[in-house]
């Protein structure tokens, strides 16, 4: 997987509009279909006036009986070109693209294409707002779901940069409720909030059970970068309330009522997810499905999911739905459609909400294939004047297309965490020297925030560069690494080179000056080396010396895009192109594109 895919190669034409749409110069389309436009006729009215008056928008309605993804992709990309919109809001029953050999955009589905296709392809909106990316049609289900299918042809070349913002106010039926009874009352809620707009000074964050590793010190972190993100909110009493899974039991009825405060503005909610069930805790009964929603009014204007599945739009129902559509104070859902990572950057932006920016902006740059806005994209917090925001300072980084030197300046020598974590990735994804690039690694790791230290930790298993064995060795062996890097500094070492990499750890652990020999620790690190060390050589070695059969060929092939160590790729590459199974060759060959920032690549 691209380290930085999503970001790189941002456009002026990007620029421009990311300055249009902070300031309204442009318009929002409203793509509705015919039904939901005569059933909530005077509702969308009313959310449409709300966001000319309140927020200056010119609002264009399209309202067709769409047959093909492709026809809505077309209007809204001529009336961007005219300058006529910044932003699509997709009311009702709107195409749903299903997108296929595009992974390299996700952040953590992976799965293989040739399990059935409702499975393997990824519902995305990135269809209809990123107009570089190029899809063929294949076809659509026949039992009745409104799926697309589409193949992506314009590949990973063209990295993934929405030209405007987007999100889904997508109501179903469901018991007792009617899609149109819900789409009714939701606008109405979200025009005012238009009228009415609050203050953005109260923030949730809550950790589930196995979330992030349930890493103490990146959930203290976070907490820091949040006051970064909304630094008028360090000195008012309350603004930042916490929640871990260990504090309550039982748990689910205190996350609810945290939930339901009417004050609460953001909720942050790490967990483990499907598109039915909040994993909140290991005990069944503690965590939330949609059931429960029968009773629970949630309140927080916008809710963030960093969690499997739980923005699935494209289900009958799931649990983003169900935040928005019940009658509390939820306008906003941002969740995934299938699986997400972890150690993405789940709030990255979430402070422009609160100087002029909508909440569809935050999904737009800082794009993930499957991560979508669960209902208005628009809604946005009152505008805060009278401080420095370190959002606005990062994305300036992110499109001020600075020189390495002045990046690394950043990195170095900024007092914002938020900043040093954007100057890094923007390092990252550059096209920078190796060299530089591998000193801007080391500069992280030593940073003494864990989110930029966990940034530099997972470029080890892409890169794989040799060069980077002694910092690996260091974070592997650490007395006192936090849990996610330990846990992400062991996965990498199956990348390296077996022999280099485990006598470096071993090396290293010998070198430790230890107040107490503790056994225990050396004996845990070792294992863990010579877990993970050399992991795929045997299966390499067996495939280019044809000792596995046709199927596991495949089966390895199909492995390599996620498991090839740089250091093994020259020769897998040499295999393929002397293949005689064309098949086989064919899929080789396309596992290794899903590896270009490997050093050897």
């Amino acid at each position: 997987m691209n380290i930085r895919s999503t970001v790189a190669g941002l456009t002026a034409t990007l620029l421009l509009s990311i300055s249009v749409s902070c300031s309204h110069r442009a318009g929002v389309a409203i793509v509705i279909d015919p039904a939901s436009e005569r059933e909530a006729a005077t509702e969308l009215a009313a959310y449409e006036d709300a966001l000319r008056k309140a927020d200056g928008y010119n609002v264009i309605r399209l309202c067709e009986d769409w047959q093909r993804p492709e026809e809505i992709k077309a209007r809204l990309q001529e009336l961007y070109e005219r300058g006529k919109i910044c932003g699509a809001v997709f009311v009702g029953d709107i195409p749903i693209p299903m997108v296929r050999d595009a992974q390299f955009f996700t952040s953590a589905f992976k799965m293989d294409q040739t399990r059935p296709r409702k499975e393997s392809s990824v519902p995305s909106d990135r269809f209809y707002d990123d107009f570089d990316l190029e899809f063929e049609y294949i076809d659509k289900d026949t039992d009745g779901d409104p799926y697309f299918y589409y193949t992506l042809t314009s590949g990973r070349e063209i990295p993934l940069a929405p030209d405007i913002f987007s999100g889904r106010i997508r109501p179903t039926d469901t018991e007792g409720s009617s899609r149109y009874d819900k789409l009714r009352a939701y606008l109405l809620k979200a025009a005012r909030a238009h009228e009415n707009p609050d203050r953005l000074d109260h923030v949730f964050v809550f950790n589930g059970s196995g979330s992030i590793a349930e890493s103490k010190v990146a959930h203290m972190d976070e907490q820091m970068a949040l006051r970064e993100h909304f630094p008028w909110m360090r000195a008012l009493p309350g603004a930042f309330t916490y929640m871990d899974h260990k504090d309550y039991d039982p748990l689910k009825a205190r996350v609810q009522n945290e939930l339901m405060r009417p004050e609460l503005d953001i909720a942050i909610l790490h967990h483990h997810g499907d598109y039915d069930t909040q994993y909140l805790k290991v005990q069944k009964e503690d965590n939330l499905t949609l059931d429960d929603f029968g009773s629970f009014r949630p309140e927080a204007k916008v809710v963030i999911m960093d969690a499997c599945y739980n923005g699935a739009f494209n289900m009958p129902d799931c649990i983003a739905n169900e935040y928005i559509f019940q009658e509390g104070g939820t306008l906003v859902a941002l969740g995934g459609s299938v699986n997400v990572l972890q150690d993405k950057w789940p709030d990255e932006f979430i402070g422009l909400t609160a100087q002029g920016y909508p909440i569809g902006d935050v999904n737009r740059f800082a794009p993930y294939l499957e991560m979508h806005i669960v209902g208005d994209p628009t809604f946005k917090f009152c505008k805060e004047r009278l401080c420095h925001s370190a959002d606005k300072t990062c994305l300036k980084i992110r499109h001020g297309k600075m020189s390495p030197r002045k990046l690394m300046g950043i990195l170095k020598s900024s007092p914002v965490s938020l900043e040093r974590h954007e100057a890094f990735n923007a390092i990252i994804s550059s096209d920078c020297d190796r060299s530089v690039k591998l000193e801007a690694i080391r500069i992280a790791l030593e940073d003494s925030a864990e989110q930029v230290q966990r940034a530099a930790v997972n470029c080890f298993a892409p890169m794989g560069d040799p060069e980077l064995i002694p910092m690996v060795a260091r974070i592997a062996a650490a007395n006192n690494a936090s849990a996610r890097i330990r846990q992400n500094t062991g996965e990498s070492l199956q990348f390296f080179p077996a022999d280099q990499m485990r006598s470096a750890i071993f090396a290293t652990l010998d070198s430790l000056a230890l107040q107490s020999a503790d056994t225990t620790y050396f004996e845990k690190v070792r294992k863990v080396a010579n877990s993970y060390c050399g992991r795929w050589d045997e299966d390499i070695d067996k495939l280019i010396s044809g000792e596995l059969s046709e199927r596991w060929q495949m089966f390895c092939a199909r492995s390599f895009r996620i498991y090839l160590p740089a250091h093994r790729l020259r020769e897998v590459r040499n295999f393929a192109d002397t293949c005689a199974n064309q098949e086989l060759s064919e899929a080789i060959k396309e596992a290794i594109e899903w590896h270009r920032d490997a050093y050897s690549y």
